[in-house]
């Protein structure tokens, strides 16, 4: 019996009574081979049951074997559907579905009409996908379909985020069929990714297979670790003659590829399937029994700054952990062995990939929901906002939004097209292209582009000469995208248009090489650097448009993996807005002279520059100020008077924000530098040198940021003395992001018995008691509670060091003074 089936009868009432259910249940309980023809059968589900898989192999095998249950052909009563594959009929009833696919239903018809239940299997895999479906669920349940029934299962849930996230939801808990599980740890020395460590994981997958029978998994960070511990097991294997399949397992092998390494061996062979985390959950592979962890994942972490991600390694989660040595014991006792020390310290869940993810295609279906921020919709974690806001950028220049948001009829038709938005664009605006130029095949060539970067399949990093020699799963998406696009396919494509393409797509990321010759550096058009790596095909390049890049672990600068050549000229027939003349004036302060020059401009690649033939005043102290930015603040004329005010400044900052108050001055350096032109230059008149800049009356420049009654409110909430109970009046020592502090001898505060304060007696400075030395004796901030305790101390050993001082007993009392007991009495 399967362990779902103990808690069956609970999980049916749940979803009778209840619009959502949290179901937990481990590897193997039986959620997504049994439940579904479960609640198959259960009347109160008329309409379809749509169950959600996030991986497109473990959908279209679980629909087969929940047909193969039924004893039918599937696309009978349990069918499934991918992008471009659908096993569908009038008769089916389930559908295994990808969470793209529930994407296009909710945005065709919003209240899922003849869908009665929704199935996020997997769901603690939290791609993109299944977290906007779940919000765009979560919304069309709570306006259009009240009836709708939703059911979020997986083996390793957050579950107090979720619940709290679902406070109305029911929670089932399954327990799971486990086998024990001994483990093996064997920490290793070494970064990640190193020989060293490479050579300790292919010694311990041989360890384990000399100790253990059946079946085994070895995870490993990637693609590139899959690939080089493949080589050099197989070298191994063949050497010694053994009867072992070995068997890779990632996400960009064709769907057959990942068949073979989920099926038994053949007879008398044991398997050893090499995998990233793809087999973590979602996949069930034949006859494991033995799990090799090497304990690391690599990650994709989208840059907001560069616009580029970044692969990551990092040490797995404990959850991930529990995961992977779990499918050593689902069929019986197995063995996990660890590449980690027994007492390392695990994080306990993994981040969630929307704060790490770039958000393009997001955004964009959000908008097309009828919604312009993420925060409109339940998402169970807000993605990033600088990630939201480079998105919307992006869609903004391609027209798939307008300035408020919304999605526009081009922003639609991307959708229709079901690519990455940067794709569909391309496509869209090849059929324009093609009309123009009235050349044939222009939009079929564009249809072999999407195809060729959708499956992201690794060559030579030059895209023309790959496009010439393509796979037969891009072969298969070609002609899904001709038919798409109402195209016939072409007896041969314009193959010269191919750089334009990209370049329609990837606006931000035409290069141009940094150097003359061979260089391998290049300069993006957003400002970002990159490099192609060694013995590129396209080394003698001076443009390029980049379709494909990362940064590295290693580089400061991205890899190129895929890329086209493009000229000038083509940019200037075709894209001149891509173009922008600009007039650049900056103060050279390395060679002491005046820049006017009159740019060419591809977003930050200068094309060409020509010199300015007249400069104004206005203009030769706009590039002083230029200057100045590149330079800092630092040139400036900062005397001790001049720093005390700019940090009193920017303490009354921080407090007038922290109390909510409206219109505050900014006094950030960053604030300071962006706004020159406003506070700086009125004081800058006469100045035609840099070295000048040092005669500006900097405090006048400084407050000159205030109106004339914000002035005087600064003099008074945060006053440049205080004056104490002697009538002296102290210079106040304001610090960012501390109390102020007074430093005054004890004596003058006799007679005081509160701390003075600032801010209309909102903030209670810190006091520095001096001795008649002015060496200090105490720092508080609570006058009242020194002079009745510690000052006792104090009293008894100035009295000896200082006898010609007044030290009362009573100092809240007492007479406050500058002068010596020979002095006061007379």
């Amino acid at each position: 019996m399967l362990p779902i089936q103990a808690v069956l009868t609970e999980l049916k009432q749940q979803l009778n009574l209840c619009p959502q259910v949290i179901l937990q249940a481990p590897p193997g309980a039986g959620k997504s081979t049994c439940l579904p023809l479960v609640l198959l059968k259960q009347r109160w589900f008329s309409g379809k049951i749509i169950m959600l898989e996030p991986r497109r192999l473990a959908a279209r095998n679980i629909a087969h074997y929940l047909a193969k249950q039924l004893g039918q052909p599937i696309g009978q009563q349990v069918g499934y559907r991918l992008r471009g594959e659908s096993k569908v009929s009038a008769e089916t009833q389930l559908e295994i579905v990808t969470e793209g696919i529930l994407i296009r239903l909710l945005q065709q018809d919003p209240e899922l009409t003849g869908i009665d239940l929704v199935i996020f299997d997997e769901f603690h895999e939290r791609n993109l996908q299944a977290d906007l479906g779940l919000a765009l669920c979560l919304d069309a349940q709570a306006s259009l379909r009240e009836d709708l029934t939703l059911l979020v299962m997986s083996a390793t849930l957050d579950n107090q985020a979720l619940q709290q996230h679902l406070p109305a939801a029911a929670y089932v808990s399954c327990e799971g069929r486990s086998y024990p599980i001994e483990y093996v740890y064997q920490p290793v020395t070494g970064q990640e990714g190193s020989i060293a460590q490479q050579q300790a994981l292919v010694a311990l997958i041989k360890m384990a297979y000399q100790q253990q029978a059946g079946n085994m998994l070895v995870f490993v960070a990637g693609v590139k670790e899959i690939l080089r511990c493949c080589r050099d097991l197989q070298h191994w294997i063949d050497t010694q003659q053994l009867p072992i399949l070995l068997a890779p397992l990632y996400g960009k092998l064709s769907l057959d590829e990942q068949q073979l390494a989920i099926q038994s061996p053949p007879n008398n062979m044991r398997k050893i399937v090499v995998s990233t985390n793809i087999a973590e959950t979602s996949l069930t592979i034949d006859g494991i029994t033995v799990v090799v962890d090497s304990g690391v994942e690599r990650s994709f972490h989208f840059q907001a700054q560069t616009g580029i991600g970044k692969l990551r390694s990092q040490t797995i989660s404990e959850a991930s952990a529990t995961q992977r040595a779990g499918r050593a014991g689902r069929l019986s006792a197995g063995t996990c062995y660890r590449l980690w020390a027994k007492e390392k310290r695990l994080r306990t869940q993994n981040e969630a990939p929307i704060l790490q993810s770039e958000l393009t295609a997001l955004m964009l279906e959000v908008s097309a929901w009828g919604v312009t921020h993420p925060q409109q919709l339940p998402f169970l974690t807000q993605p990033n906002e600088n990630n939201i806001q480079v998105a919307l950028q992006l869609l903004q220049s391609i027209n798939a939004i307008d300035s408020r948001g919304r999605c526009t009829a081009h922003g639609e038709q991307i959708i229709d097209l079901a690519l990455t938005p940067r794709l569909g664009h391309m496509l869209i605006t090849a059929k324009t292209l093609e009309s123009n130029l009235k050349q044939p095949g222009v939009v079929a060539l564009g249809c072999l582009i999407a195809a060729f970067l959708e499956a992201n399949e690794k060559g030579n990093d030059d895209i023309e000469a790959q496009l010439n020699s393509v796979s037969y799963q891009v072969k298969k998406q070609y002609q899904i995208l001709l038919k798409k696009c109402s195209q016939k396919m072409p007896s041969s494509l314009p193959m010269q248009y191919c750089g334009l393409l990209l370049a329609i797509a990837f606006p931000d990321r035409i290069a141009m090489s940094r150097g003359n010759g061979q260089s391998l550096d290049y300069l993006l058009s957003n400002g970002a650097g990159a490099c192609l790596v060694n013995h590129s095909a396209l080394l003698n390049e001076k443009m390029l448009v980049v379709a494909d890049l990362a940064l590295s672990e290693q580089k400061t600068n991205s890899l190129i993996f895929k890329a086209c050549s493009i000229n000038l000229e083509t940019i200037k027939a075709y894209l001149p807005h891509y173009l922008m003349s600009v007039d650049y004036l900056c103060w050279s302060l390395k060679e002491n002279k005046l820049i006017a020059e009159q740019r060419l401009m591809l977003g930050k690649i200068t094309i060409s520059r020509l010199p300015l033939a007249k400069v104004s005043k206005q203009q030769k102290l706009s590039a002083l100020l230029n200057g100045l930015r590149q330079a800092g603040l630092s040139i400036l004329h900062w005397s001790d008077a001049n720093k005390a005010l700019l940090t009193r400044l920017r303490y009354a900052t921080e407090q007038y924000k922290l109390a909510s108050e409206k219109d505050v001055v900014d006094f950030s350096e960053a604030a300071l530098i962006e706004q020159l032109e406003l506070w700086l230059a009125p004081f800058c008149t006469g100045i035609t040198q840099p070295e000048q800049f040092k005669k500006i009356d900097l405090k006048a420049a400084l407050l000159s940021r205030l109106t004339w009654s914000q002035q005087q409110k600064l003099e008074v909430q945060f006053p440049q003395t205080i004056t104490v109970a002697t009538g002296s009046a102290i210079k106040l020592q304001y610090r960012e992001q501390q109390i102020p502090l007074l430093s005054v001898k004890m004596q003058e505060l006799y007679g005081q018995a509160q701390t003075p304060s600032i801010f209309d007696g909102r903030i209670e400075i810190q006091l520095a008691l001096l001795s008649p030395a002015m060496k200090p004796l105490q720092v508080t901030q609570n006058l009242h509670s020194f002079w009745s305790g510690a000052y006792k101390e104090v009293q008894k050993e100035m009295k000896g060091r200082y006898p010609k001082h007044f030290w009362p007993d009573d100092p809240a009392n007492a007479l406050a003074t500058r002068k010596t007991k020979k002095h006061l009495s007379r």
